[in-house]
C-alpha cells in the first residue's frame, strides 16, 4: 500500500496535479529499489547486459553496425564511469531502439532528441520525459557507484496523468542508469514490451 500511494503521488506530480515537493517524505532509501520493483522488472534489470548485447548484435546483423560504432560507448556493456547520479536539471534525451526485427520493427532506429527533466527532492530524484508522443515518469534509485536504477511508467503525450507503477505491467518501465562520459549519461531499458530488444536513452544537459 505504501508503494502504491507513493507512486500515485509521483505520477500526479509529474502531471502537474500536485507539487513534487511532497515526495520528499518518502521513507524509502534509494538503495531499496528491489523492494519496490516488480518481479518482472527485477528479471529485466538483472539481464540488462544480455539485452544490450543481443540488441547490438541484432542491429549489426541488420546492417547498422556503422551507426553503432559512431556512437561509442553508448551501446557497449562495459561503459559505466564512477558517480552515476545524474544531477538535477533539463536534459536533451534521445532514444534509440535496437533489434526490432523480431516484432516487425527496424534493426536500428534513432529518434530525434526530446526534453527530459531530473528534479531532486530531499534525498530522492525524480525523472520525467517531457516531450514526444511516448513519455515516461518515475524515480531514480542508487544501486552502487556506477549504476542507478530507474523505475517508472510510460504514458502518452495526450494523457493527463500516468498509470501508477506496478499496476499495469506493460506500462511499467525499468532501466539501468550510467554515466558514460563527461556530462553524458544513458538509460538502458532492457526487453521493453514493444518494438525492440533494448532501448537506450542518451542524456546530455541543456545549458541554455
Amino acid at each position: 500500500m505504501i508503494r502504491g500511494r507513493l507512486v500515485i503521488v509521483a505520477m500526479l506530480a509529474s502531471a502537474g496535479l500536485v507539487s513534487v515537493a511532497v515526495a520528499k517524505d518518502s521513507p524509502h532509501p534509494e538503495s531499496q529499489w528491489r523492494e519496490l520493483a516488480t518481479a518482472a522488472d527485477q528479471k529485466r534489470l538483472d539481464d540488462w547486459q544480455k539485452a544490450l548485447q543481443e540488441g547490438r548484435a541484432g542491429a549489426a546483423q541488420g546492417g547498422e553496425g556503422g551507426k553503432l560504432s559512431t556512437r561509442k560507448p553508448l551501446f557497449e556493456e562495459e561503459a559505466a564511469l564512477p558517480d552515476s547520479k545524474i544531477p538535477a536539471g533539463l536534459y536533451s534525451c534521445s532514444v534509440t531502439k535496437l533489434d526490432g526485427d523480431a516484432s516487425g520493427g527496424l534493426p536500428y532506429i534513432a529518434y530525434p532528441a526530446f526534453r527530459c527533466r531530473v528534479t531532486v527532492n530531499g534525498d530522492r530524484r525524480h525523472f520525467i520525459k517531457l516531450t514526444g508522443s511516448q513519455r515516461t515518469t518515475g524515480w531514480l534509485y542508487e544501486a552502487g557507484t556506477r549504476h542507478s536504477i530507474y523505475l517508472g511508467t510510460s504514458f502518452y503525450g495526450y494523457e493527463d496523468k500516468a498509470v501508477p507503477y506496478g499496476k499495469t505491467e506493460k506500462r511499467d518501465q525499468a532501466a539501468v542508469v550510467e554515466r558514460i562520459g563527461q556530462k553524458r549519461w544513458r538509460m538502458v531499458f532492457p526487453y521493453p514490451y514493444y518494438e525492440s530488444v533494448v532501448n537506450v536513452m542518451e542524456l546530455t544537459p541543456i545549458t541554455n
